[in-house]
């Protein structure tokens, strides 16, 4: 199944008690539900000022990379159980030398979608064409201005002509793998919002798949500091519904939050994050309690009760339920 219809079907399931049902059936069956979100190296070239890479402290917290002698170690823990391998998630992938023995692995294990979040400054053509046939099923691009003036701003160090031949490249890709998909992950804030407008003018030629608009987030002491939506909130409806008849016509789907969903800060469709959603880094591995080098999930979830964990879930009481829920997963599918 398409991830993107889990989404779909994680958005239309609006009691969190038959979420868990399905999870639960998901698990006994076999079935894959687990999103791996994997960043291989604590590195960026890139210093966006909404990004904690510009806060110094964090900074120096981030070190290290994912030894490629245990990335066989990692396929076998997780990946099959994962519905999706999501590649570089707050830092840079393409930085990470041994990004085509991920894919490969990725592939060997049957993982029915693989896709990776990059600023795209890097992105060569021969490099992504043999991700790309390696089992690379959708590349994400973060973009956080729509023209150059404010690209180059809010993406420190980022060369926006670059940018675009990366753009290039990847469309021209897409014309030899047609299945492969590009999506374009933008982040908004009072400042560089109203550029939305002009986004399928700029970017005109393009063949995005898939368009995320999303607010800024408080995620640290970051340089860029104004997270209100109040000049937002009037023009928004606009916005978004130009960019919106815009997607439809070049057949985009649009991934964003409706008016009523931007000030929310929980949404029901996270409540089953803490059981499908595995973060990895080179300082990090999901659970704690997982021993993820001597046994695989399906061990871990014998060993900790996971059955038993969800069934408990499924009769909840009610604020048990809204405890569980975060601001994650808080969009629509068009």
């Amino acid at each position: 199944m398409n991830y993107y219809k889990l989404l779909k079907i994680n958005n239309l399931i609006k009691n969190p008690r038959l979420k868990f049902l399905g999870l639960m059936i998901f698990h006994v069956l076999k079935k894959r539900y687990i999103s791996v979100q994997f960043d291989p190296i604590n590195a960026c070239n890139l210093r966006c000022k909404m990004c904690y890479f510009t806060d110094k402290d964090y900074v120096k917290k981030l070190k290290g990379l994912f030894p490629k002698e245990e990335l066989p170690l990692l396929s076998k823990a997780i990946l099959s159980r994962a519905a999706k391998l999501q590649v570089g998630c707050g830092t840079e992938p393409t930085l990470y030398k041994n990004l085509d023995t991920i894919f490969k692995l990725a592939q060997e294990a049957k993982v029915p979608y693989v896709s990776m979040t990059t600023n795209a400054n890097l992105i060569e053509k021969d490099k992504l064409r043999n991700w790309v046939e390696h089992g690379l099923n959708e590349i994400t691009v973060s973009l956080h201005g729509v023209t150059k003036e404010s690209y180059e701003h809010f993406m420190g160090k980022g060369n926006f002509d670059r940018f675009l031949l990366s753009l290039t490249y990847i469309t021209e890709i897409k014309k030899e793998f047609p299945d492969f998909k590009l999506r374009i992950n933008y982040t908004f804030n009072e400042d560089n919002f109203i550029e939305l407008k002009e986004f399928w003018t700029v970017f005109k030629g393009i063949d995005v798949d898939y368009l995320q608009i999303r607010p800024i987030d408080n995620i640290g002491n970051t340089e860029y500091q104004n997270f209100s939506l109040e000049k937002i909130l009037p023009v928004y409806e606009d916005v978004y519904q130009t960019v919106n008849k815009h997607a439809i016509k070049n057949e985009t789907i649009l991934i964003a939050p409706k008016i009523d969903r931007l000030e929310y800060k929980q949404s029901v469709n996270s409540v089953i994050q803490p059981f499908t959603y595995c973060y990895v880094s080179p300082l990090a591995f999901w659970h704690k309690d997982f021993n993820w080098k001597n046994e695989t999930y399906d061990d871990y979830c014998k060993r900790t009760g996971f059955i038993s964990k969800i069934s408990k879930l499924i009769f909840a009481k009610k604020s048990t339920l809204e405890r569980l829920k975060n601001k994650t997963l808080n969009y629509d599918i068009n």
